[in-house]
């Protein structure tokens, strides 16, 4: 590459929506990216449309081996140098009620948001700066969510994930101290993502159709699609946290975007008292 770069950074679940604006944004601001997508095909077409600051990685977060091969890409392009950044973004959102959300599904945001953040920077802290300490140390940011904080009716599959995601952050973040590595959640609420169309919310809506969820999951359903076709674009979103990327001391949590009616009630609320008034508004009695 005849340009220098400034800085690297890779990116897991860069097909679309967040990822895919990190990507737009960390390319224009001089870095060397690294991008995981599971799909082949996609990752071409997106080394195309990015050009030679943008490295694809093919792989599945889920999946050690291939995580392990990309450790052996990125190093070898990096040249001896450190990873700057490791953003952990790879996720998945389903809905459904916990009585009738199929057990391997659940399972599935676990693997993806969980362990598949812990397979990534398990295997990339050397690169990161716990092999290498003569250079300067990375940056861990893992995107987490409003659902890390609370639990939201419908979706514990996905809330359950964040949450545990950002108890791990925690861990990792003390532990990772020595290294001068610093660990950051981003918490975006609402904003402009094709993860709710990627969940089939409509085609979830008929599967629950005949339980006594029916109304209660049609209206919860409705007011995911109404937050996140009236969120902020994820460009604003890139640009926050670049600047956070940049910063030389930064906060352990950023949250990001409108709060909507459920963030008010279970922060400000006794929790007996927010949950009659979502269920309510819900309809779920």
């Amino acid at each position: 590459m005849e340009k220098k770069l400034k800085k690297s950074i890779l990116i897991t679940g860069c097909s679309s929506g967040i990822g895919e604006a990190l990507v737009t944004k960390f390319i224009s601001e001089g870095f060397l990216v690294f991008g995981s997508i599971r799909d082949k095909d996609a990752s071409k077409k997106l080394r195309v449309k990015y050009g030679e600051r943008f490295f694809p990685l093919v792989f599945d977060v889920t999946k050690r081996s291939e995580i392990e091969k990309a450790f052996s890409e990125v190093k070898s392009k990096l040249k001896g140098n450190n990873l700057d950044i490791l953003v952990n973004n790879a996720g998945i959102a389903k809905l459904g009620p916990v009585e009738h959300i199929d057990r391997k599904e659940f399972s599935q945001h676990l693997d993806t948001m969980v362990v598949g953040t812990f397979n990534c920077v398990q295997v990339f802290l050397p690169l990161l700066g716990t092999a290498n300490k003569n250079q300067r140390p990375g940056k861990i940011i893992n995107i987490s969510s409003g659902g890390g904080t609370i639990g939201q009716p419908f979706m514990s599959s996905y809330c359950t994930s964040k949450h545990a995601l950002e108890g791990f952050s925690e861990s990792l973040r003390r532990e990772l101290m020595m290294y001068k590595i610093d660990v950051i959640i981003v918490a975006p609420r609402s904003f402009k993502t094709p993860i709710w169309a990627k969940s089939n919310i409509d085609e979830r809506v008929s599967l629950f159709g005949k339980t006594n969820y029916k109304k209660s999951f049609s209206n919860f359903s409705k007011y995911v699609k109404s937050l996140s076709e009236g969120g902020e674009d994820v460009s604003v979103l890139a640009q926050k946290i670049y600047n956070i990327s940049k910063k030389g001391r930064p906060k352990a949590k950023y949250s990001f975007g409108p709060s909507g009616v459920q963030f008010f009630f279970t922060r400000y609320l006794p929790k007996s008292f927010s949950d009659r008034l979502l269920a309510k508004f819900f309809k779920i009695v």
